[in-house]
């Protein structure tokens, strides 16, 4: 038995599918700007952190290479001065321009 599917005329294509705000604060972000973040799960340690962050910092730079507004971030484990606590600190930094060989 095949599927029917009901074809639709002049339904309008949305400008952006997310409909909720995004998790880190990337598009916030001027050069020298920085956040820092902590495990937020129990059984979550800095370096699986440190791995879902780069994951989110580096697909955010690649939006941004494909919409022409190029950005550039690094991140390091940090330990917070006030609380002690271990988590990962992310700055927006100068975009380095490729030396030519």
């Amino acid at each position: 038995m095949a599927t029917e599917y009901k074809i639709e005329k002049t339904v309008p294509i949305p400008t952006d599918f997310r409909t909720h705000d995004r998790k880190y604060p990337f598009e916030n972000m001027a050069v020298g700007d920085s956040f820092f973040i902590t495990p937020e799960y129990e059984d979550e340690t800095v370096k699986r952190l440190s791995n879902r962050i780069a994951q989110a910092r580096q697909a955010y730079q690649r939006r941004g290479m494909k919409q022409n507004e190029p950005v550039q971030f690094t991140q390091r484990i940090w330990t917070d001065e006030e609380t002690g606590e271990a988590g990962i600190r992310v700055w927006r930094v100068p975009i380095e321009e490729e030396e030519e060989n």
